[in-house]
């Protein structure tokens, strides 16, 4: 019996020392000298262990907390300041686990230190249409295999130039060619969309539809073109090297969707940094 108790003991004290998913089992951090890299990671062919290269410090909080970039008030020394960072980590991890490594890393080797509030500014409220949205929806539960933790390998592009993928794989981008600005989600929730219409307003986009299951979306609009600032501007403006008549973002918006954008004064959140290091403690 008690030879049974030390055994039962020894594997809980073992499984304990493993089950830690909030710690990267061995992590370096230094200043950048290379090049851009992304690899590993929950969801790949190399789960246990994750690089991120010539990374601005900037782009890793974005990554450790999930915020999208018009969210983030952070010092401008941030965006230069870049990072080669390694690290190792338990092969079951998930993303949300990834994430959890990434914040306690960057309060323990920066002494990163911030806080949430809201603030009232002028932002874009996203909305359905008065004909209703235009997506494909899908349960908000990923079907078996498939993972949000990294993009998959394209299998081909449509006639649209947006790339297609094996069915059942999730994946968000957005890219321009030929003055058209091109935004694609596959099986993303809206708030993938709203942090890709941010990038492009460079202003916050707060989710206002209702909408709470994945979508594929479509989106392609003028690059060069400035939103209209109301919805009577129905404007189509023709953009040099187009390959067709590019509408505007806000028209496209509501014809390729079924959902509109309105510019408005909401409370909006924020993740804001006080205090870190410049150069990270030694590994």
């Amino acid at each position: 019996m008690r030879l049974g108790a030390a055994l039962a003991l020894a594997c809980f004290l073992a499984h304990a020392q493993t089950s830690d998913l909030t710690r990267f089992e061995v992590a370096s951090v230094k200043p950048s000298a290379g090049k851009y890299d992304n690899r590993g990671g929950p969801g790949t062919s190399d789960p246990g262990q994750i690089v991120y290269g010539n990374w601005p410090l900037r782009s890793l909080i974005f990554q450790a907390y999930n915020v999208r970039v018009n969210e983030l008030i952070a010092p401008e020394w941030m965006i230069d300041a870049r990072f080669d960072l390694a690290a190792k980590l338990p092969a079951r991890a998930t993303f949300d686990d990834l994430r959890v490594m990434l914040q306690n890393l960057l309060s323990e080797r920066f002494e990163l230190k911030l806080h949430r509030e809201t603030r009232e500014m002028q932002a874009y409220g996203l909305t359905v249409g008065k004909n209703g949205a235009k997506m494909t929806s899908y349960p908000m539960e990923l079907p078996e295999g498939s993972t949000d933790a990294f993009f998959p390998h394209p299998t081909g592009m449509d006639k649209d130039g947006f790339f297609l993928f094996a069915p059942g794989a999730t994946a968000g981008m957005m890219g321009t060619r030929d003055g058209v600005t091109r935004i694609l989600l596959v099986r993303k929730p809206m708030a993938e969309l709203c942090d890709f219409l941010s990038r492009v307003l460079q202003t916050p986009v707060v989710n206002q539809t209702g909408l709470t299951a994945r979508y594929d979306a479509h989106l392609k609009f003028a690059a060069e073109s400035e939103p209209p600032q109301s919805d009577d501007d129905d404007a189509v403006p023709v953009v040099p090297n187009a390959p067709e008549l590019a509408p505007s973002l806000f028209r496209a918006i509501e014809n390729q969707l079924g959902l509109k954008l309105e510019r408005k004064k909401l409370p909006v959140d924020f993740l804001v940094v006080d205090a870190a290091r410049k150069t990270p403690i030694e590994n």
